[in-house]
């Protein structure tokens, strides 16, 4: 794939190292020309240093055959504007960073659906972290509010010996959750929700939920044990 990304951030310069890396042609845009050259002197791929959010610079980077265009800027105005541009050229797949959360109504205006934001992704790990030390928090989904995660199973948990469907099937279940498997953490084997193995202590289950829904599924999942948060 021929990808283009317009960065001001050290997060495009990862991405463009990662992308090398994995075999794609990769394009560079920055208006900083020091992050120009030493893009193009690690990673050997095509650099062009001007203004982002200039079309005819655009243009000189390839995005008219661009296959993927990542726009990862500081402001959400300039986001906007290459995903503009991305939109006028037919882009086929165009991502955008979401720098500040009530700018997202104006990503969908311009059409850009694509949006990542690193604000509930730290939110919900800080949060993860404080309030619950027993999840294992794994990666996120979409824009961050959906989370993978893993739970311990502890002692006096009042599922230990049964079957993870008379987990999901308890009333107090969160129904918008998705159980995808349990570890055993003696074996490190990962068996799928469909074996339907009775939990253990020690077990960990893995979930796709938003941070609410974790929560109530740790509650749920360890009910008999008495937690303190200090």
């Amino acid at each position: 794939m021929y990808i283009l990304i317009v960065n001001e951030i050290p997060l495009g310069r990862a991405l463009a190292a990662e992308l090398v890396k994995n075999g794609h042609e990769v394009a560079y845009l920055d208006g900083n020309e020091e992050y120009c050259n030493m893009v193009a002197t690690e990673l050997g791929c095509l650099t062009i240093l001007g203004e982002t959010t200039n079309i005819r610079v655009l243009k000189e980077a390839g995005i008219e055959r661009a296959d993927v265009l990542l726009a990862v800027l500081e402001k959400d105005i300039k986001n906007i504007v290459v995903g503009l541009f991305g939109r006028q050229f037919q882009v086929p797949r165009i991502y955008a960073r979401l720098n500040q959360e009530h700018y997202r109504p104006a990503y969908e205006l311009a059409g850009i659906e694509d949006v990542f934001s690193g604000f509930h992704f730290m939110l919900n790990n800080m949060l993860t972290v404080i309030e619950e030390p027993t999840v294992r928090h794994v990666m996120t989904l979409g824009d961050g509010r959906i989370e993978i995660a893993g739970i311990d199973v502890q002692q006096g948990s009042p599922f230990i010996g049964q079957k993870i469907s008379a987990f999901w099937s308890d009333k107090r279940y969160p129904q918008g959750a998705l159980i995808l498997g349990v570890l055993n953490n003696d074996t490190q084997v990962f068996s799928p929700a469909r074996e339907q193995h009775p939990l253990k202590e020690n077990d960990e289950v893995f979930v796709a939920a938003t941070h609410d829904e974790i929560r109530q599924i740790v509650h749920l999942l360890n009910s008999r044990r008495k937690r303190m948060l200090r």
